[in-house]
């Protein structure tokens, strides 16, 4: 019976990553919580909207990161403690008021919860997000583990606020998804602070730059040398040869060695940037050969190197650009054993069998989805309408993704988030042979078509736009956005901003429909497939996967 109250014991304090994160960010006191949802980083808002009540903490998903990036910037100076929760792609609609904010720096606590994608689990690309963050100068840490996530997080907020710059905790999905102990439960931190009226403190004006950059410098050399005597970066192992495992790349090693010892030093790495330079050097004297575990690019790997040259260190650096780890793909059992395998040729590891994917971009519409009758009629229209080949059908990130699957197998064109619009403007210009149809959905439209869509009524070219308008962001988990007629808690919203108006606004009539109404729908898509100027059809019909039906 003991031992049966120990497991149970055991299990409880068993926590999922973004869980961690999320009772992370609550402890360190955030009182603004902002982002735009995406996977891996979305389930992190979940929690900790689910922790906290509207008068404690102000948590809301923002139209796109750019907006997000913007409000937490001044809820910073304003003296609240903010989290702003984004992902990889998002990172670079976020990165204009982040290289600038850098410059003038922040009041109280501001990190950056950023949720990069080895593998593109969801995602259009495989970016490494590092990359930006360091054009833009803003300190990175990855936790090791579970374990590490929450005290971390709690961290990050008190280096963001003693040196007064952004701080980005950057997580990949695995961590997220992850169970772990919950480890040393973080002290609640007191974070309201009053706004700091100096004259030009919060102005960014190009002659206040060269000092400003001079300044960030001196802080960044302050974070780095707290990064020097950082608890979270972990050293263990004895031998002539070395492992440098960053992020949670740390706990998918020890997963594959299951406490079976290897004859080398293992520096698990949670300071991305700026690098705990004298730390790494006095750590790699004398080994012959390191091997560089992390996911996406080479980040680390690259500043090993030149630091390995300044140093005069005479070792030899394996990982991905070097082509022991492959360049591309999360790091899995496979390319960590084979890595391995290079660099310690004797070393008995356990078998490991490659995983089976299953990319949701993948699973199919839902059965009983509004936009499956949208898309019928839409391909019955363009049948009658001289066939299939007289139009390019673009799209863009949402649900819709899954028309592409057989048998509709619709666009011809699909990058990113809020880019149908634009993308349908430039090709409607450049080819004047086929009538183009920009499909967008309802939280990419708020995320960033709605800047073209003025253009759009400029031009006024011969072509279709459909916005499909289901309430939600419903790829990502059935999210809010603007558009929403309920908020976060799913409480019915007593002002939101209707398809219909803002279009209107936008100087063009759009007309109206549900998918019920199939026979009006095919009239109307008819009608606008053969009209010489800009037509603009809302589909609309709620998610019956997240919005309860009437």
């Amino acid at each position: 019976m003991a031992k049966e109250r120990e497991t149970q014991a055991q299990e409880k304090d068993l926590v999922q990553g973004d869980e961690a994160l999320a009772r992370g960010a609550l402890a360190a006191g955030v009182r603004v919580v902002t982002g735009y949802p995406g996977s891996p980083a979305t389930g992190v808002f979940d929690s900790i909207l689910a922790h906290v009540e509207d008068d404690e903490t102000h948590v809301q998903w923002s139209p796109n990161e750019k907006v997000a990036m913007e409000t937490a910037i001044g809820a910073s100076i304003g003296g609240s403690r903010t989290l702003v929760i984004l992902k990889s792609v998002g990172m670079s609609v976020g990165l204009d008021p982040l290289a600038t904010v850098s410059l003038s720096g922040c009041n109280a606590g501001f990190v950056i919860l950023l949720g990069d994608d080895p593998g593109a689990w969801a995602s259009q690309n495989e970016q490494d997000s590092r990359w930006s963050l360091r054009v833009a100068e803003v300190p990175v840490v990855e936790p090791l583990s579970v374990a590490q996530a929450a005290p971390l997080m709690h961290q990050a907020f008190a280096w963001s606020e003693s040196l007064g710059m952004p701080v980005v905790v950057r997580v990949t999905r695995a961590l997220t998804v992850a169970q772990g102990p919950f480890g040393s439960s973080p002290e609640p931190s007191a974070s309201q602070r009053d706004f700091l009226r100096k004259r030009n403190r919060w102005i960014a004006l190009p002659y206040l730059v060269e000092d400003r950059h001079r300044a960030l410098h001196q802080s960044l050399r302050q974070m780095q040398a707290a990064f020097e005597a950082s608890p979270y970066n972990v050293q263990e192992g004895q031998g002539e040869v070395g492992i440098i495992a960053v992020g949670y790349a740390f706990s998918k090693l020890k997963e594959l060695l299951q406490d079976r010892p290897l004859p080398c030093q293992i520096m698990g790495l949670s300071s991305t940037w700026p690098l705990p330079e004298e730390r790494l050097a006095k750590w790699a004297q004398g080994l012959q050969r390191i091997l560089v575990l992390e996911e996406n690019g080479p980040f680390v790997e690259q500043q090993v190197r030149a630091l390995a040259q300044r140093r005069a260190l005479s070792l030899r650096i394996l990982g991905r650009e070097e082509g022991t780890v492959p360049t591309e793909g999360e790091l899995d059992g496979v390319k960590i054993a084979a890595a391995l395998q290079a660099l310690l040729p004797d070393a008995q590891l356990p078998r490991q069998e490659a995983e089976e994917r299953r990319m949701p971009s993948t699973v199919p519409l839902c059965d009983d989805c509004p936009y499956r009758p949208t898309f019928d009629a839409l391909i019955a229209a363009m049948e009658r309408n001289g066939g299939r080949d007289n139009f390019i059908v673009i799209g863009e990130t949402g649900c819709m993704v899954r028309a592409n699957l057989p048998p509709m197998e619709l666009f011809d064109i699909k990058y990113s988030l809020g880019s149908g619009l634009g993308i349908g403007l430039g090709v409607a210009l450049s080819d004047t042979d086929h009538r183009v149809v920009a499909i967008l959905g309802d939280s990419s439209f708020f995320h960033s078509d709605i800047p073209a869509m003025p253009r759009a009524v400029q031009l006024n070219l011969p072509m279709l736009v459909i916005v499909l308008d289901n309430d939600v962001t419903a790829l990502t988990g059935g999210q809010v956005h603007p558009g929403s007629t309920k908020d976060e808690r799913g409480v019915p919203r007593r002002k939101r901003a209707d398809l219909v108006d803002v279009i209107r606004g936008c100087g063009v009539e759009p007309q109206l429909f549900t998918p019920h109404g199939r026979v009006e729908m095919e009239a109307a898509f008819d009608r606008a497939l053969s009209a010489d100027d800009l037509q603009v059809i809302i589909a609309r019909g709620p998610c019956p996967r997240y919005i309860e039906q009437a």
